[in-house]
């Protein structure tokens, strides 16, 4: 079984070390130890071996598996199951699998940065961030995420399927990276401990739902609530305004996006939810004292398609 996708309208033979699939046998394949793998476990009783442990989860979740992880369906045909398998570089060409589980690897600067997508699949990962039940909403985001990534992946009717489809696993991780650290109320870039339920839903909601048109009236009304209550109670516990937060989860995933994508500067605005370029290039500069272009220039994969 071939677990990379192989260029054919364009780029042709080109190999990217990325798959989606619904077949758990590709999981049992020698070549599936170098991959990592997420699992989208959407519906049914679903009843496996991970790690010589026997797991039975009802319902939708989300599992992580890493290059150690070995895995035995019982009853895989009776769930509806998505598969992605990556290599490690293709998230960032400085990562190999010894590196990213190296905690005194010599990664600086935005490398250091992107162990944020892997801290699911290090080898020291408890089981409670690599197993997890989804909310609806995560059931219908990321799914949807992975059937865009899987279009592209099979049909390559752009140039720019590469490009595209490195994007849309840059999203996928990037939702369950957040969605792993506000389940477990740890991580680097917010610590729950304290925060309201409000607060927490709308941080949730804006990291799950970032790139789409979102109004203080929109949340308010999504919530139950008024724009002062709103309002406060986000920057209360936060220190910042949602407007703030929703700018800075933008900016983070556009800065990703132009280090290690092709896709220009309207596709990545619109991507992240930007309807104004000129807009967007101010507010970046403002955050990395670099222009988008500049930005790019610096710090940008090299060998990219």
């Amino acid at each position: 079984m071939i677990l990379n996708t192989i260029g054919n309208n364009y780029y042709k033979n080109y190999i990217f070390p990325v798959l989606v699939t619904k077949n758990p046998e590709s999981l049992m394949v020698d070549e599936a130890r170098e991959y990592y793998k997420i699992l989208l476990i959407k519906s049914g009783i679903c009843r496996f071996n991970l790690n010589d442990k026997e797991y039975a989860i009802i319902g939708s979740h989300i599992l992580h598996l890493n290059d150690q992880d070995r895995i035995c369906f019982h009853n895989a045909g009776d769930a509806n199951i998505w598969i992605v398998l990556f290599r490690p570089e293709i998230v960032n060409a400085s990562f190999t699998i010894s590196v990213i589980n190296d905690p005194n690897n010599r990664l600086t600067g935005v490398d250091k940065q992107d162990l944020f997508y892997m801290e699911q699949f290090k080898h020291n990962t408890p089981e409670g961030k690599k197993l997890y039940p989804l909310a609806a909403i995560d059931i219908t985001i990321i799914e949807n995420k992975i059937e865009h990534l899987n279009y592209l992946l099979e049909k390559q009717d752009t140039w720019s399927w590469p490009c595209l489809s490195r994007s849309y696993l840059y999203e996928i991780l990037f939702a369950l990276a957040r969605r792993g650290v506000s389940e477990n109320g740890d991580g680097d870039l917010e610590n729950y401990s304290g925060h309201s339920k409000l607060t927490i839903d709308i941080i949730y909601y804006l990291q799950s739902c970032y790139n789409e048109k979102i109004t203080i009236d929109s949340l308010a009304e999504k919530f139950h609530t008024n724009r002062t209550t709103l309002h406060n109670d986000f920057k209360k516990h936060t220190g910042m305004s949602i407007n703030q937060y929703l700018v800075q989860l933008r900016i983070g995933m556009a800065a990703k996006l132009l280090r290690d994508t092709g896709l220009s500067m309207s596709e990545i605005c619109e991507r992240i939810g930007f309807n104004d370029t000129g807009y967007f290039s101010k507010i970046f500069k403002k955050k990395f004292n670099q222009t988008p272009s500049e930005y790019r220039h610096i710090y940008k994969s090299k060998d990219l398609l």
